[in-house]
């Protein structure tokens, strides 16, 4: 993702170019990619015409080396939460290219006064946590809180037949006594059962999320509140301005630990991605449960079959006889990592800790509900 700076930040770039010269590096090709950390892949497009052409980074919680690649050529550099690092791309020995490399600052509100606004919410029978919005203070619509996703993202239909927007770009998002201005809004064919589109984590970095299913309550927190004892605890991973942790599958007395974002966006258990599932050597031969289509947001059709897996530890959690979902292509996610979803994450209210990096889940009344896919198909 792409993002254009205001013409004071060209005169500031063009400043501390005049007073020490840039770091130049050549491209024969437009085709370039950024690695964030050891191996997070991003393709990049070398535009001569932006200036500074930018890299935003995905957040960042520590210094992170970032690493440029041309087909000639490379550049790193160690970022810091909030910094930014100005180079040159020379493209075929003549267009020089000013490019940034930036990372977000990071945002915290343990400082400003406490805060603690409720939004009750419904989840769905398709597991989608509903919830009730008004945009730019007029139409009421129905979005999923997608924490897979980022932003405010609305479906055509809803875009179309409802809000007619002249300018998706600078929009009011109102949720309970909760607002945001100057929302881009991007489009989407479909969303959950129910919903007219969906918004991400994003819009609470800084402060906690609480998601109560027993008492289907959505709370938003300026600082973490106390909580009693039975939670497990997560280190947040931020990745492709996504949120992952660390899980554990077990099945034939083998472990695999691996990357799993954390989307309760995903209506079903759990998606393997095949290419970690192949360098990982997991087991092919597991019995088949079912085979279905399902549509992206898209409205793509997947082919996906899904299997038993008998064992999930999340930190100290365990759960077990979990049926998985495997689809015919790698990396569902578009980056490597398996896809934890809400009929699985459902059962444990959740505190989402954006200002510690922290999940913490806790077992509820759902943990013992059968899964939705573990009966056999006809």
């Amino acid at each position: 993702m792409k993002y254009f700076l205001l013409m004071p930040v060209l005169l500031i770039t063009a400043a501390a170019a005049a007073q020490k010269p840039l770091p130049v590096i050549r491209a024969g090709s437009a085709e370039a990619v950024i690695v964030e950390g050891d191996e997070d892949r991003y393709n990049w497009h070398i535009t001569p015409a932006a200036k500074p052409d930018v890299h935003t980074t995905t957040k960042i919680t520590a210094p992170k080396w970032i690493r440029f690649y041309t087909d000639r050529d490379s550049i790193r550099v160690k970022l810091k939460p909030g910094a930014a690092f100005d180079f040159i791309v020379l493209l075929n020995g003549k267009d020089s290219c000013y490019t940034r490399l930036e990372s977000p600052p990071l945002q915290h509100y343990a400082n400003m006064p406490v805060t603690r606004d409720t939004i009750p919410f419904e989840l769905t029978a398709w597991n989608n946590i509903k919830i009730k919005a008004v945009i730019n203070g007029k139409d009421t619509i129905y979005l999923k809180f997608d924490s897979g996703a980022t932003g405010l993202l609305l479906t055509n239909d809803i875009l179309q037949r409802k809000i007619q927007t002249p300018d998706i770009q600078h929009n009011r998002l109102q949720i309970g006594n909760l607002s945001w201005d100057s929302l881009h809004i991007y489009e989407v064919v479909l969303s959950g059962q129910g919903t007219d589109g969906r918004f991400g984590w994003d819009l609470f970095d800084g402060k906690i999320v609480e998601i109560d299913y027993d008492r289907h309550i959505f709370v938003v927190h300026s600082r973490m509140p106390a909580i009693g004892k039975g939670y497990t605890k997560l280190p947040i991973e931020y990745t492709h301005y996504s949120i992952c942790v660390q899980g554990t599958l077990e099945v034939q007395r083998k472990k695999y630990t691996s990357r799993f974002l954390f989307d309760n966006g995903y209506q079903r258990t759990i998606m393997l991605d095949t290419t970690i599932m192949r360098e990982q050597q997991y087991p092919q031969d597991l019995e088949i449960i079912r085979k279905v289509v399902m549509k992206n947001g898209q409205g793509e059709e997947i082919p996906v079959i899904t299997v038993n897996n008998e064992k999930l530890m999340l930190g100290a959690l365990p759960l077990y006889n979990i049926p998985v979902q495997l689809m015919a292509t790698a990396n569902p996610a578009r980056f490597k990592t398996h896809i934890l979803g809400n009929e699985v994450l459902k059962r444990f209210n959740t505190l989402l800790d954006f200002q510690h990096h922290m999940i913490y889940l806790k077992p509820n009344t759902l943990q013992d509900l059968p899964y939705i896919e573990a009966k056999k198909s006809s």
